[in-house]
């Protein structure tokens, strides 16, 4: 008798959507070429005003299309797309955005990441920057000099050695993650962000579960980093949604104390920039949040 296989673990990939075909397109031409034998595709759609979510499930047909009635910000995108994943039995779930080129090993890397990590919840993987193929943008997040002074490690810095290991990391930026089926029943995105510190928020809560945060350093993606928020008004509302958001996270995680020196910084930074005229957008977030119930949904209508 010919001993049969073992059978892949399920991989669900959550492709998000919102007003970017070309970007989505690509992204998923990418997929087609993963060497990982077991994986589906959702696109979630975030209630785009254009075509491309015809043009996206004409172009691909064999990804599942969710399309949202509202557009209620990524974490709300990621979680629909999740929420179908495990209802078709994923073992794991991968939540992306769409402006990622992937490497065909990316979810082998990760999955074997995951399988050989004790208490593994969040893997993610070495993301380069999509102009400068060899720059990296992440290799993991960490806190600084404060609790919620988290920064990029390895940004911007060429490959070598001190990126070649896979290694625990505090935070992980959510543009990909492979998410385990068990942490993805008892933790979800916290759909009171519409976009920034989801992640942070996120990586957190997974923590708190008693889950660990992996970086694989086989897995690669190149990101063209901030696409969707650069194409979005950034402007007004982009600042206030910004102050909204890093009250949340403070007032979850931390207290008034770092919040304050944390928003004192900001308005330090941006001065120095010369960016001067965001600073009152950015403070009627943090006024507007200060004075809200976290059960409050402060999330702003986003239009094209």
């Amino acid at each position: 008798m010919i001993a049969q296989r073992p059978t892949a673990p399920s991989v669900y990939l959550v492709v998000l959507n919102w007003n970017g075909y070309a970007d989505t397109h690509e992204c998923l031409e990418s997929l087609r070429g993963l060497a990982y034998p077991n994986y589906r595709i959702i696109v979630v759609d975030n209630a785009s005003s254009d075509d491309s979510p015809g043009r996206i499930a004409d172009a691909h047909p064999d990804a599942e299309m969710v399309r949202c009635a509202q557009n209620l910000g990524i974490a709300a995108g990621y979680n629909a797309g999740i929420r179908l994943a495990l209802q078709r039995g994923a073992d794991y779930v991968v939540p992306m955005n769409n402006d990622l080129d992937c490497d065909p090993m990316f979810v082998s890397q990760m999955v074997a990441t995951a399988r050989a990590a004790p208490g593994c919840g969040v893997v993610m993987p070495k993301i380069f920057y999509y102009e400068e193929r060899d720059r990296i943008w992440s290799a993991g997040a960490y806190a600084r000099w404060m609790p919620s002074n988290i920064v990029m490690r390895g940004r911007q810095q060429p490959d070598g050695p001190a990126f070649a290991a896979d290694v625990e990391i505090q935070f992980a930026p959510s543009c990909c993650l492979l998410i385990t089926r068990d942490l993805a029943e008892r933790v979800a995105f916290d759909e009171g962000y519409f976009f920034y510190y989801d992640d942070w928020d996120f990586c957190v809560e997974a923590r708190k579960a008693g889950y660990r945060v992996i970086y694989s350093a086989g897995a690669r993606l190149w990101h063209k980093v901030s696409r969707s928020t650069k194409n979005s008004p950034k402007s007004t509302r982009w600042w206030t949604v910004f102050g909204q958001s890093c009250v949340r996270y403070h007032r979850k995680h931390h207290d008034l104390r770092v919040l304050m020196i944390y928003v004192a910084w900001v308005l330090l930074r941006e001065t120095v920039k010369g960016n001067v005229r965001s600073l009152p957008s950015f403070l009627a977030g943090v006024r507007t949040a200060l004075g809200a119930d976290l059960s409050d949904d402060l999330r702003p209508a986003w239009r094209s």
